[in-house]
């Protein structure tokens, strides 16, 4: 790039951070004004803010000021939660003059910001690298400035996640309910291929922390020296993961061995692995051939629901369809409420999805599987039964 390009980049990639910082403070003054107090997680994000930069001179008078608190209520609530046990960094409440770390001198931030523009080829948007929106219009599909849309809310709930002030699934909650509220119910693709809006926000906030997490890991990599990378391991992963989480590779065998940079493999479409720099000699493997090789034995045992023989990948992908098949009962029944459709109707409806609820508890305590039942309501269609 030439300089007028690096300054655009340099300055596009600070408003990016300064949005963070800001959905962070409004998070942190929310929840202080629901409890009268510096909650826990309160205090992780203004750990964050001081992390990413802020001054703790800077923090304190950013909530005085949102808070429309005086002096003497700032103090009490730093002095409360500065004598709270489980605090993390008192230091924070005590002295509040922790100098202010300039961008280009943050070096978490300029990690995360190198990842970030390596992964959107310096144009700093869509995250997520997913393309082909469109809508049907007449009797064809037309990219649309839907696109746009979709791309700046998934970009915004990627930010935030890997600013790691909020969790992966109040992200995902509060983008959703803001698309659903916009109108927006489902996400089309070019190919033909359709999701309903929480399937596809989840999945791409999935794949976009996932890559950008990968980028930095090949910079910590660059940094130490060493080619080598070990792909960590989950229960439930499919059968074609399976065979290579777990183990260490070189950079050129994450491609030609896991798949990197496929939609099938490696932080591909819904996988959930990671990797890390390896360091041969030094590093020690997290999970030896001996303990894959019992594990893989014990996630190939069949067990048995409804005639079905399900490993424990069958078992995952059985709890996912059962959780798709009640969202999308949800969805009936609100949309039958709005057209005010007949009672005995509705009430059918119900009890049908009271009987997928109970069938759904019966099966995961059978499999010995936790329930997920927040895939379930990140439709955000509340109480429907």
């Amino acid at each position: 790039m030439d300089k007028p390009d690096v300054v655009k980049t340099s300055l596009r990639m600070e408003s990016i951070w300064m949005d963070a910082e800001n959905r962070i403070i409004q998070d942190i003054v929310r929840r202080i004004r629901k409890t009268g107090k510096i909650t826990s997680t309160a205090d992780y994000q203004i750990n964050r803010l001081v992390e990413m930069g802020k001054s703790t001179e800077e923090v304190e008078k950013i909530l005085k000021d949102a808070l429309k608190a005086t002096y003497p209520e700032m103090f009490k609530l730093y002095d409360d939660i500065a004598e709270w046990q489980y605090v993390r960094d008192k230091s924070i409440y005590e002295q509040v003059n922790r100098e202010f770390i300039p961008a280009e001198e943050n070096e978490q931030l300029k990690q995360v910001s190198q990842a970030v523009r390596k992964q959107t080829q310096d144009e700093l948007h869509n995250l997520a690298r997913s393309y082909g929106f469109s809508v049907l219009m007449g009797n064809r599909r037309v990219f649309m400035p839907f696109s746009e849309y979709y791309q700046r809310y998934v970009d915004m709930a990627i930010t935030d996640v890997i600013s790691g002030a909020f969790d992966y699934n109040t992200v995902i909650r509060r983008v959703v309910t803001q698309m659903t509220n916009s109108g927006l119910r489902t996400v089309d693709y070019a190919t033909g291929y359709s999701n309903r809006v929480h399937v596809a926000v989840r999945r791409s906030v999935l794949t976009g922390v996932s890559q950008i997490t990968g980028e930095m890991n090949r910079i910590n990599a660059d940094k130490l020296g060493t080619n080598y990378y070990e792909v960590d391991w989950h229960p439930g992963a499919r059968p074609e993961h399976r065979k290579w989480q777990g183990k260490v590779y070189s950079k050129e065998e994450l491609v030609s061995v896991c798949g990197l940079g496929t939609a099938t493999g490696l932080q591909g479409a819904n996988c959930y692995h990671d990797y890390y720099p390896f360091v041969k000699g030094v590093s020690e493997r997290q999970w030896s051939d001996e303990w894959l090789r019992k594990q893989n034995a014990i996630e190939s045992k069949i067990k048995r629901w409804q005639g079905k023989e399900l490993d424990v990948y069958g078992i995952t992908q059985q709890q996912r369809r059962m959780e798709t098949a009640m969202r999308a009962q949800r969805s009936k029944i609100v949309a039958l409420k709005t057209a005010r459709a007949d009672a005995d109707q509705i009430l059918n409806m119900r009890v049908k999805y009271r009987a997928q609820l109970y069938e759904y508890t019966k099966f995961c305590r059978q499999m010995g599987v936790e329930q997920q039942r927040e895939r379930i309501y990140m439709d955000m269609l509340g109480r429907v039964a």
